[in-house]
Parts: structure tokens; sequence; C-alpha cells
């Protein structure tokens, strides 16, 4: 399976894509495009959106606590913490998030899902937002949620189907049977975890045979939206998971990647969101008039 290496990826300093990356397209390419070569702020929003998601996944397991080191390390507490997470889908019918990889045209794709439940017997995956109770939840401000919760089903099904596999896998991020730092090692071995687990390929072999078997994939999918001050839900959305209209959405944002166009602004229907940006009227002028 080949990694995607454009020219656009060596431009934004990356090796892959993420999902949110190709969700955020359909905000505002250029803005996306612009987080990566000018940097992305670090609001006290996004803050408020990592603290729920790490309460949310400490209520289904608890994450290895171990600080990793090298890249080995990394790795191997990615499967173990998606393990986890999937053994808890098995047992109590929900999981949260749960790290998913896969590939898109050749190119290396990942993505994080916040949670899955079983519903009537299959996986329904959700999306959580954070967002303001007062937020009118229209077709524009929603349309990168929904590329987001549909690319997710799509990676999961590419994985049940082994059309994504766990050689794919190994041979894209060059795992092995070593490479752990000692310090981990020694934790792990602490852990009572055993030493024919205590490697990243053994590891990944055992979070990809619980992704094989997680039960049929629901085409209902969901996106919550959850106040950013209170932490309740205050609304959710249900989308069908539709294929083909993905599959249009995908062949327009994968020409941005291929170096095919450049970044799309908003249309200026839309031009309301420049207010929001940080780079308006600065490294980008688009619908700038002063």
């Amino acid at each position: 399976m080949q990694v995607g290496g454009s020219g656009v990826l060596k431009k934004l300093g990356k090796s892959s894509i993420l999902v949110t990356d190709i969700a955020n397209q359909f905000w505002c390419e250029r803005q996306m495009e612009f987080n990566y070569l000018y940097g992305k702020k670090y609001t006290k929003y996004m803050a408020q959106g990592k603290q729920l998601h790490e309460a949310l996944q400490d209520e289904v397991y608890v994450p290895l606590t171990i600080e990793p080191v090298t890249y080995m390390d990394v790795m191997y507490k990615t499967a173990y913490e998606n393990y986890r997470s999937l053994l808890s889908l098995k047992e109590k019918g929900i999981c949260r998030e749960l790290r998913v990889y896969g590939s898109l045209n050749g190119y290396r794709l990942s993505g994080q899902i916040d949670e899955m439940k079983v519903v009537g017997g299959k996986a329904k995956v959700i999306e959580r937002k954070t967002t303001d109770a007062s937020r009118k939840l229209t077709e524009v401000y929603t349309r990168p949620h929904v590329m987001q919760v549909r690319l997710y089903r799509k990676m999961l099904g590419d994985i049940r189907a082994k059309k994504y596999t766990h050689d794919n896998f190994v041979n894209i991020y060059g795992l092995k049977k070593d490479g752990l730092s000692e310090t981990f090692r020694r934790e792990l071995h602490a852990m009572g975890i055993k030493d024919e687990l205590a490697n990243p390929y053994s590891m990944s072999e055992l979070m990809f045979n619980a992704l094989y078997s997680i039960p049929d994939l629901s085409d209902r999918l969901e996106v919550a939206y959850v106040d950013r001050f209170s932490g309740k839900q205050i609304s959710s959305m249900e989308i069908d998971y539709n294929e083909e209209k993905m599959s249009v959405d995908i062949a327009y944002a994968l020409k941005f990647w291929n170096g095919e166009r450049e970044s799309a602004p908003v249309v200026e229907s839309e031009k309301w969101k420049c207010n929001f940006c940080k780079f308006f009227g600065k490294e980008c002028k688009v619908w700038w008039t002063g």
C-alpha cells in the first residue's frame, strides 16, 4: 500500500492526513491550510473540549499512564489503549477515544473516534462537539461534523472488510518487535503484561483482531453537541451513512492534497466566518476590504 507523500503534505510539514483536516476543509479549506503554515492557536475552548474528552474516556477505561520516550513507545501506548477501549465495547457495549487508521487513495489517514455504542446489535459511531448553547445548528455549521463522522464510519468499514489490515498498518508505520525504551518496558512488566505482548507489533496485532471482530456497523451515525461550559449534552443530530455523497466530497478534498488546485476560501455567502478567523486581513485577504 502506497503512502501518500505529495508536495502539499511536505509544504504543510505533514506525513499524513488527519480526518479532522478533511472535515475542516468543509468549513474553510484556506484556514485549515494556514493553521499548518502559520501555526494553530490553542484556545481555551479547545482546552475545555480536551478536558471533556478525557473525562468521558475515564468513564470507560483507565488510559496507560506510562510516559512514552521512543516512537515505538508511543505506538505501543496507542495500540494498548485502543485494545482496552475495544474490550469495553465488547463487554459494556461502549468505547471512547478510539484511534483509527486507514488509507485514502494512497494517503496515510488517521483520526480519533469519540465514541462507539452498540445499539440494536450494531456499532454506532458518535462524534461529540462542544458548542455554545445558543448556537443554531445550521447546515453550514454542521457540514464538517457530518463529513468527519462519515469518514470514521468508512475507515472502520475498511478495517472490518480487511481492505486495511494489520499488515498494512505495520508496513506503513514501521512497527517492530523491539524498539521500546527500557523504562517503558520495565513499567509494562510491572503491570503484569507478558513478554509476548510487550512489543508494538504484538499489541497492534491484538488491537486489529479486536477491530476485525467489532459488531456490524450501523448506517445511522450521530453528532452530539455538548455545552462547552456545563459539559451537558444540549442536542444531537442523526445522520445516514451516505457513501455516494461522501465519495464525491472526498474526491473534491483530495484535489487539494494532490496539488490539483489551491486551497479554497469560503464562498462569499459564508464570508461571515472570516470575522472569527485569526488569519483574516493578515495572511488571508480574500474578503478584506480595509
